[in-house]
């Protein structure tokens, strides 16, 4: 919308991504739109992670297409050692968001404790990876790219940032959380008749006089949990905090979050498409909002005491999306992660092993 006006509450743009040989354009998510890419020419590698943290791989050929679900974690990389690629993405907003999971979270001054609590490995390794991005030695996509922009003419190529292409390649879609219903509910296949029970929730009666968790933990009043909850654009988390723990940088790509703290205290923070971080330390009885899409966590930096936090959602399923586990347990090429996060493979690998499942 920045370069095109006339798209202002049209609900559509369009990118021009040039991948020359050998490129990636690293993992990253688009907070406010799906994507559609199309690949002109070239081959490209397109992978991206759900909320189960499950990998949807895909070679795209000349002609082909694939979508991006609105949020989720994405990249594209041109494995030809020789031989440059073009595609043009569609997006559903007029300002999607391009949010840059090696720059939006080791490039922002998030604390290292914070990083080697989620990530499970060494102080040593998190230094390493925000190093190798500062130094911008290699070509990112995201970041200081060459940018194909076909209203410019084929061959013409504008060096665009991270915000550039977050305008240049987006279309606008109108976001307003879950889909709107007609009914005053929505009931279940095999069910025909209800009471006040169908909409009663009460899982979270477990933490009633229960001693706080030695680890993290949430407890989720979503449309899983609570099916009355279907149509109704809301749900609940309650996040337990024992000392010193943290919840690690992730997303919610369907809803903005609103924290409440019970009690305790609670370092929060979040990203924005800018890579500028906000924090806040909470006390009890404080709300902080978390915006829909972005990259945040929560960290009680307290070593004796425990905190409680009611997280309210504007989603029925707000899904969450872990960056430590979407991008380090998902089978993603270690060359494509050393690339991305402009580090050496011995470091992705020495994440990978510290977040791999225990046996």
């Amino acid at each position: 919308m920045a370069e095109f006006p006339a798209l202002n509450g049209q609900s559509v743009s369009y990118a021009v991504l040039h991948y020359p040989a050998g490129t990636v354009n690293p993992p990253h998510t688009h907070p406010r739109s799906a994507v559609l890419p199309f690949l002109v020419y070239g081959t490209l590698q397109v992978r991206f992670v759900n909320t189960t943290n499950k990998l949807i791989p895909q070679t795209l050929q000349e002609g082909g297409m694939i979508v991006f679900p609105k949020g989720l974690v994405h990249f594209h990389y041109n494995a030809d050692g020789q031989n440059p690629t073009l595609a043009i993405s569609g997006m559903g907003s007029a300002n999607a968001g391009a949010v840059s999971v090696p720059n939006n979270v080791f490039t922002t001054s998030i604390d290292d404790n914070i990083f080697s609590e989620s990530f499970k490995t060494d102080a040593a390794a998190i230094l390493q990876i925000k190093g190798g991005l500062g130094s911008k030695t290699c070509l990112d996509l995201l970041n200081g790219s060459n940018i194909g922009f076909e209203g410019l003419g084929k061959d013409s190529i504008i060096n665009a940032s991270g915000e550039q292409i977050a305008s240049l390649a987006i279309v606008q879609m109108a976001i307003a959380g879950d889909a709107d219903i007609t009914s005053d509910f929505v009931l279940p296949s095999n069910v025909t008749q209800v009471n006040g029970t169908f909409f009663t929730f009460t899982g979270m009666r477990v933490l009633v006089g229960a001693e706080p968790p030695v680890t993290f933990k949430v407890l989720k009043s979503s449309i899983a949990e609570f099916p009355a909850l279907n149509g109704q654009s809301v749900s609940y988390a309650v996040l337990q905090f024992p000392a010193s723990s943290v919840n690690p940088p992730h997303t919610h790509p369907r809803s903005a979050e609103l924290l409440f703290l019970a009690y305790g205290t609670l370092q929060v923070g979040f990203v924005d498409t800018t890579n500028k971080l906000f924090t806040q330390t909470l006390q009890a009885g404080d709300i902080f909002v978390f915006p829909k899409g972005l990259v945040h966590f929560q960290y009680n930096a307290d070593e004796k005491n425990p905190a409680l936090a009611i997280s309210g959602f504007g989603s029925a399923n707000a899904g969450t999306a872990s960056v430590p586990t979407n991008v380090f347990t998902t089978g993603i090429d270690d060359n494509i992660l050393a690339k991305s996060f402009k580090t050496d493979i011995a470091t992705i690998q020495q994440i990978k092993a510290a977040l791999a499942p225990k046996p």
